[in-house]
């Protein structure tokens, strides 16, 4: 055993995990800068979300007015998905770039589609009033 080469070994070792720990926190702060907006087809609605899905703008404009309450929240909703699966594709997008095939990539990754799956457009949506759980017995 060449004392040396397991030196040189270690030393490379090291270096590498170094090397993985920087890409995964330059990921860590790309993500942190996404933004992600959406807006309804009519304009009346605009959804953007931060790199976690939570939204932090939600606009209603002029456009808005008169529109009924259950679409404009389906609208809402329909921006507000839209947009979260927008952010997992960038997720996605920056991973590969940043720590490419890395299991611990795949997992950021897959917590993502699960946090944000593919939705249906918004007729596929149920709509629910106010009183619809309420029993009158």
């Amino acid at each position: 055993m060449d004392p040396g080469r397991t030196a040189r070994d270690l030393e490379q070792w090291a270096a590498g995990l170094e090397q993985r720990a920087q890409r995964f926190t330059d990921l860590h702060q790309r993500m942190n800068a996404l933004r992600i907006t959406e807006t309804s087809s009519d304009g009346a609605v605009r959804v953007t979300v931060d790199g976690n899905g939570s939204p932090t703008e939600l606009t209603l404009t002029e456009r808005s007015a008169g529109v009924e309450p259950g679409q404009l929240s389906a609208e809402l909703m329909s921006c507000l998905h839209r947009a979260q699966a927008g952010l997992r594709a960038q997720v996605e997008q920056l991973t590969e770039e940043t720590v490419g095939d890395d299991e611990a990539g795949a997992v950021i990754v897959d917590q993502y589609t699960q946090r944000f799956p593919d939705r249906g457009e918004p007729d596929d949506y149920e709509e629910r009033r106010i009183g619809d759980d309420v029993d009158d017995d």
